[in-house]
């Protein structure tokens, strides 16, 4: 069922239980009135019969001679009637309700005092009241005074239809109008639908919705729909950026690989010093070919949503086994450290290991041969700090947010180490964002760079 039909049924639904339960009220409430102002009406007309039958008989009339002005309630509702002890009639102002009335007087003989209600041959209910007459304590006779119920219970009911029928039109008109409010909000979601459905055809993540008024349920809904626009365009131009770049990176070396083959196959009589160089500068095609997918498929890893296994790592003994493994390399720097004993953190030894050797062997191949790299760990804040600072080229402050991106690389760098791939740093801040870290660069041309890393601190006792 379509959420507009939804919404609408339901609006008629609660609109027509509480317009009901409304005009439930209304109606008995004005039935209960009308009834109660009957009940009064023949209250006063029997205290008024009663009033003027007891001055006389304490005139010394006889209860058979009294005379009773009550014309003005004779007609076809209304009947007084007089009755003595016996119950024998002796006084009617109206013989003819007791025509239209023929069945009352069996019923009559079986009331008792006060208001009753009783039926005659068609059911039509009438309201009696019956009062005694009391002289000196002693009865001598009975009051009785009719009103035919026929009008009212017919106005009533015409009433009562009038009501329902108000009810059926409201509620009608109540469907009319959630029908059209739920077009004009559900207006704005069919257009994030439309749109939705022209993104998934085109391909094309330029598309937004356009809100106008104020920020309530469906326009939030279109800022975050908006939004998420903003992050699928983001992250497919930074697909289509990487897959450029990568396609680029890997093209360079297998066309050197496959010019040199070439080369071999055309010239057949090549010097062995020839011949060597072409094999070295193909081999080192081939290792630099191979650490780029190795780069690749690392960060891949990441964008799948790869998480690393974790556990308590001694951060201060990896530090120290990396710094001896740099030192085996065929290195001309100078490598100091200061290395804080035991100090741990919560993550993957294997990846924290990589992420120290990305940035060591970035520190190495942007620093002169006669140049200083320091290394520190320590303490700072409740946090474990690792300092990587070289007096090496260098980054240019402009260019400062844009090297933990994929493939990116400064002129320098790649004057300096043109072998490179860019993608070092793009996972070095992967592992630190996976081990809830920070990464802070700090680099002047010229002068050097430092990198901080900083990890939540474990307070673990040396193992």
């Amino acid at each position: 069922m379509p959420i507009r039909l939804r919404l609408t049924l339901w609006n008629s639904f609660l609109f027509g239980l509480i317009i009901t339960i409304v005009i439930g009220i209304v109606y008995f409430t004005h039935r209960q009135s009308t009834y109660n102002d009957v009940d009064n009406m023949v209250s006063n007309i029997s205290a008024h019969v009663n009033e003027e039958v007891n001055r006389q008989l304490e005139e010394g009339k006889k209860l058979q001679n009294v005379n009773v002005s009550v014309n003005s309630f004779s007609g076809d509702e209304i009947a007084v009637m007089i009755r003595d002890k016996q119950r024998n009639l002796v006084y009617s102002n109206s013989h003819t309700f007791l025509q239209n009335h023929k069945t009352i007087e069996g019923h009559i003989q079986l009331r008792v005092i006060g208001f009753d209600t009783i039926y005659d041959e068609n059911d039509t209910r009438i309201r009696l009241k019956n009062s005694l007459i009391n002289i000196k304590n002693t009865n001598v006779g009975s009051i009785q005074v009719f009103f035919s119920l026929e009008s009212v219970d017919k106005e009533l009911k015409q009433f009562k239809w009038f009501v329902i029928g108000l009810a059926l039109v409201g509620i009608f008109l109540a469907s009319i109008a959630g029908w059209v409010i739920a077009k004009k909000t559900l207006r704005r979601v069919n257009l994030i639908a439309k749109t939705a459905k022209a993104i998934a055809h085109s391909q094309n993540f330029k598309h937004r919705v356009l809100h106008i008024g104020t920020l309530d349920e469906i326009g939030y809904l279109t800022e975050t729909f908006n939004d998420m626009l903003d992050s699928l365009e983001k992250v497919y131009m930074n697909q289509q950026r990487f897959l450029s770049d990568a396609s680029h990176e890997l093209r360079a070396p297998l066309t050197t690989i496959r010019g040199n083959i070439d080369l071999l196959h055309k010239m057949s009589s090549i010097p062995d010093t020839e011949k060597e160089e072409i094999l070295n500068d193909m081999s080192s095609e081939a290792v630099r070919m191979s650490n780029l997918i190795s780069d690749l498929l690392s960060l891949a890893r990441a964008d799948a949503g790869q998480t690393l296994d974790k556990s308590i790592i001694n951060l201060s003994r990896i530090l120290i086994q990396v710094i001896d493994e740099i030192t085996l390399w065929d290195t001309f720097q100078t490598i100091t450290s200061r290395i804080e004993d035991n100090i741990h953190i919560w993550g993957n030894s294997n990846s924290i290991k990589q992420l120290l050797i990305i940035l060591m062997e970035n520190a190495l191949k942007y620093t002169s041969e006669k140049g200083l790299i320091s290394v520190k760990i320590t303490t700072y804040e409740k946090k474990a700090l690792i300092s990587i600072e070289d007096n090496g080229i260098g980054i240019e402050s402009k260019e400062i947010p844009f090297v933990f991106e994929r493939f990116y690389r400064t002129d320098k760098a790649r004057q300096y180490a043109p072998d490179g791939t860019g993608l070092g740093l793009s996972i070095a801040k992967w592992i630190v964002e996976e081990h809830n870290g920070e990464i802070q660069l700090k680099s002047y041309p010229g002068e050097g760079t430092t990198i901080d890393l900083l990890f939540p601190q474990i307070n673990y006792p040396s193992i």
